[in-house]
């Protein structure tokens, strides 16, 4: 398929699609189904069972949105930059970026900017109060390094392979332990029995 100067260019591609999945943007908004494309500036929404996978066309970095999720894709590729930007306004996500691809993605939360390349990560954003109306994201590298800034308090951390790190709008990282191997999970499952 080719595209004029004129036409809007496509930055990924749905690949896949359960329950209802929203779009809005400049160019379509609706729901969207499995091959469509996405546009610079889409906002996905899904609903309590919905689910979206698509993959960034220009670096083949695959992202699975999950339920309840709000998230806006960010690709211009009038900029000499070619990073690709995914703001999550609320939900979870789970990124795998190509391994060949030598640009950033830029996942920006209310507390928090990550700046990741060649890494596949988990990031979620809860807007709902857990405590004293502490609104957090959680982020965990399953491979490589993340590195995070926190909105707030404009800290730094990296996040290394198998490391979980809550970051708050009150300016604070936490780190959390997280399972480095399928026997951890066993193990703690086995003890809930």
């Amino acid at each position: 398929m080719g595209f004029s100067r004129t036409d809007p260019i496509p930055i990924a591609l749905c690949l896949e699609i359960n329950g209802k999945v929203q779009r809005k943007g400049n160019i379509r908004t609706g729901l969207i189904r499995k091959g469509d494309y996405l546009y610079h500036g889409d906002k996905l929404i899904t609903n309590a069972i919905g689910f979206a996978s698509i993959m960034m066309i220009y670096e083949r970095t695959f992202i699975k949105i999950y339920d309840n999720s709000v998230a806006r894709l960010l690709f211009d590729i009038e900029k000499e930059s070619n990073n690709t930007e995914l703001a999550l306004f609320e939900g979870r996500v789970i990124v795998e970026m190509g391994k060949h691809c030598d640009h950033y993605l830029i996942l920006n939360t209310p507390s928090t900017i990550a700046k990741v390349k060649q890494t596949d990560f988990l990031a979620e954003y809860q807007n709902e109060a857990l405590f004293d109306k502490l609104r957090y994201s959680i982020f965990t590298s399953l491979n490589g390094q993340i590195k995070l800034k926190n909105t707030h308090s404009k800290d730094f951390m990296y996040l290394s392979e198998g490391e979980t790190v809550i970051s708050t709008l009150s300016g604070r990282f936490l780190r959390m332990d997280t399972f480095r191997s399928n026997v951890g999970i066993v193990n703690s499952l086995l003890k809930l029995r």
